[in-house]
């Protein structure tokens, strides 16, 4: 039997690989909002982007190195396990079902909040969960979004200021295929993860 939560923190991504752009933010998120725990749920085949190059046992490997000692932080690799379309709306319903006092909270970007209504079943993601959404100095909020924020489900949606990181998992791949180094933009563990696997490393020329 799952032990009782009072909260949980949904991040889901690629994260191909996780960097410290998603580890700060997440860390940030779940102390300004007191969750619990926070939960990163790489996904098996997310329908906004293309596949990820790493596979998914190397993607929750890199997820478990970074997120080492970390307290109130964790893996959840059931989108994964799930072997399909990585729709949230599937994994807060599975969440909900295995804590069912517990309040869930999906944990999204402003690019993301800005197009949310592009989310499968995405007013229904809004009676399952609250949402926070990481907003980052100079951000632009799209219309539907400051309309949504507006509304009467905007009781439910809360804005997390959180630090500037200009970090990406394209960029990290894209120094590995120039061959430059990676140190300082993902932790250590990661680095020594992905030079110890040697990973995306295809893309070299």
């Amino acid at each position: 039997m799952n032990k009782p939560l009072a909260s949980i923190g949904i991040y889901g991504g690629s994260f191909d690989p996780v960097h410290f752009g998603h580890l700060r933010t997440a860390l940030e998120v779940r102390h300004q909002l007191g969750l619990q725990q926070l939960r990163f749920i790489p996904s098996a085949d997310p329908p906004h982007k293309a596949g990820p190059l790493a596979s998914a046992e190397d993607r929750i490997g890199m997820l478990e190195a970074a997120i080492d000692g970390s307290a109130g932080l964790m893996v959840d690799s059931r989108e994964i396990e799930r072997q399909s379309t990585s729709y949230t709306i599937d994994t807060l319903a599975d969440l909900q079902q295995e804590y069912p006092h517990t309040e869930l909270t999906l944990v999204i970007g402003m690019d993301q909040f800005s197009v949310f209504d592009t989310w499968h079943c995405w007013q229904d993601l809004l009676q399952k969960a609250r949402l926070a959404v990481m907003e980052r100095p100079g951000e632009v909020m799209s219309e539907f979004a400051k309309s949504l924020l507006s509304s009467e489900a905007g009781a439910g949606i809360t804005l997390c200021p959180v630090t500037q990181l200009a970090i990406s998992s394209t960029k990290i791949r894209n120094e590995l295929q120039q061959g430059r180094e990676i140190q300082f933009l993902v932790p250590f563990a990661v680095r020594k993860y992905i030079v110890e696997k040697d990973l995306y490393q295809v893309l070299q020329p």
